[in-house]
């Protein structure tokens, strides 16, 4: 009996741009996002990291809290800005940019490989000797499901830039909690500060639970990414949607797949947080309430015992307002990044050649 499979092409990369041209396109993706969403970053962060009780009704409303130092985003947004002025929504951009740019660039090198392989693996089945009912139906299976691919390379992507990147994202976190009092008074001094006093762990605090959340975060991006591309490709073939909006089909699917996404681990976001804040400074930040963990599990049961499981939850409005439009402009800039250097490439220019650590069976 013979079966049919339907050969899927992946949204995120193309056979036009070899794996380090993907890469730059990447960086140049995290470049722009971020001076898009930084003010919102700022106030996700500063949400996140206070640990009075929490309900439902406080993660979604503006509401006076005495002994509070951020109550809501319009709260916080005012602080910031009569406190810090504009420049404190802007803190920790610098070791931000660093984190967005490599972490963009590690990210779509990991997936351009990632998907390579998967490919060739779903290929290989068909060369299986077919000896029991299981290898047989192995053997027909001649490709991996559309569905698992893409969540299987974004989630190893993702944890392959999360390892690589880590040191800047805790920078990040750390210099956007200074109020004008500060802790580090640059990104030379920061790192001297942590090395001297915290030793080369304390540039992973919170590492495991970062690599617990970027998993699935990074497999629902990509899946939810890819399949909303494809369902849209698929009406506009029916031609029940119109094919000339591509710029717009870019920043709605990347902002539903950025949505999804961190709705799904953000528990896990505000775990990561309250780890990277933890050392020798952590009463002199501009939030001085937050308390000590020292591991992933004993945050996530103090958090919920000291402020409910909607504790959990604290910052998430921004981080839903960030995480929309971040997607959007993520997944926009990469593909017009993409659109260009294949133009660049098939006028004669390659701007770079491919040449790969990594080899492919």
């Amino acid at each position: 009996m013979s079966t049919t499979t339907t050969t899927t092409t992946s949204h995120v990369t193309s056979t036009k741009l070899n794996a380090n041209e993907t890469a730059l396109c990447g960086g140049f993706a995290g470049l722009t996002t971020r001076l898009a969403i930084s003010p919102l970053d700022v106030i996700k962060i500063r949400l996140q990291v206070q640990s009075e009780p929490s309900s439902l009704k406080h993660i979604f409303k503006n509401s006076n809290k005495p002994n509070v130092k951020y109550s809501g985003i319009n709260q916080a947004f005012k602080t910031i800005i009569k406190e810090e002025g504009v420049r404190g929504l802007f803190k920790g951009n610098v070791a931000a940019e660093w984190l967005y740019v490599t972490y963009g660039a590690s990210q779509f090198y990991a997936y351009y490989y990632l998907d390579s392989f998967l490919k060739k693996v779903s290929q290989t089945n068909k060369y299986l000797r077919p000896t029991t009912t299981l290898t047989l139906n192995i053997a027909q299976q001649k490709e991996l499901s559309p569905t698992i691919k893409p969540f299987i390379s974004g989630m190893l992507a993702g944890s392959f830039a999360t390892a690589t990147t880590y040191p800047f994202d805790l920078l990040r976190t750390r210099f956007a909690m200074q109020g004008m009092n500060k802790v580090y008074n640059s990104i030379p001094h920061a790192v001297s500060d942590i090395y001297e006093r915290e030793g080369i762990r304390g540039f992973y605090r919170g590492l495991s639970s970062s690599m617990t959340q970027i998993m699935p975060y990074m497999g629902l991006m990509f899946f939810s990414y890819e399949s909303l591309r494809t369902i849209l490709q698929r009406l506009q073939e029916a031609r029940i949607l119109s094919d000339n909006h591509k710029r717009t089909d870019d920043m709605i699917c990347g902002s539903l797949a950025g949505i999804v996404s961190k709705t799904g681990v953000f528990p896990l976001d505000v775990v990561r947080k309250r780890l990277q804040v933890q050392g020798p400074h952590l009463t002199e930040y501009v939030v001085t309430s937050i308390p000590t963990y020292s591991t992933v599990w004993g945050c996530l049961k103090t958090i919920i015992s000291r402020e409910g499981l909607m504790g959990l939850y604290k910052g998430i409005v921004p981080g839903l307002l960030k995480a929309g439009p971040s997607g959007a402009v993520y997944f926009l800039m990469f593909e017009i990044a993409k659109d260009c250097m294949t133009y660049l490439n098939e006028s004669g220019f390659q701007m770079i050649p491919e040449q790969s650590f990594i080899s492919l069976p």
